[in-house]
């Protein structure tokens, strides 16, 4: 009998302290992309929220997303040629969602199929290419656009080559 309370007593004790914490929710996203994750943890100032897909408005039609690609490419070699690498932080995280989304956008504007994996690997590259720079804002090192600039370039390029 003094054998069982010995051991029963602790186990007992340390099941109530278990049963007493319970299974709180402990706040990460279970099934959250790598993006996702990012994303989530994306707050580099205090004005800076994190964006979701549904915090930017959607190009209509695949020029319509060419002409936002370069209109975002443009705006982080401007912020970060004018020592305000920060200030990419939102068309980097924007057009990060539009290149995911391109593929989709293409098929939608009725791009033909044999063009769509060229798309694929293209918007793949230049989200590469961008990541770079986003890696480097992120850990506080200066961005060197001038080592992908022209990796981004041919890829916007070819991206234009695309035809119906």
């Amino acid at each position: 009998m003094r054998f069982m309370f010995r051991y029963m007593v602790p186990t007992m004790l340390a099941a109530s302290c278990w049963l007493l914490a319970g299974c709180g929710d402990t706040g990460a996203p279970q099934n959250a992309s790598p993006e996702a994750g990012h994303a989530a943890t994306h707050t580099h100032d205090s004005e800076e929220v994190a964006i979701t897909e549904a915090d930017v408005e959607m190009p209509a039609n695949y020029s319509d997303a060419l002409a936002r690609v370069e209109s975002y490419r443009d705006a982080i070699r401007g912020a970060i040629d004018t020592g305000d690498p920060h200030g990419a932080h939102r068309p980097l995280d924007e057009l990060d969602i539009v290149l995911r989304k391109l593929p989709e956008i293409a098929r939608d504007s009725e791009i033909p199929m044999e063009q769509w994996e060229t798309i694929n690997v293209t918007a793949r590259e230049l989200r590469n290419a961008f990541n770079e720079l986003h890696a480097a804002i992120d850990e506080n090192r200066q961005p060197d656009y001038e080592a992908v600039s022209t990796s981004i370039d041919e890829s916007v390029g070819k991206l234009n080559q695309v035809t119906k």
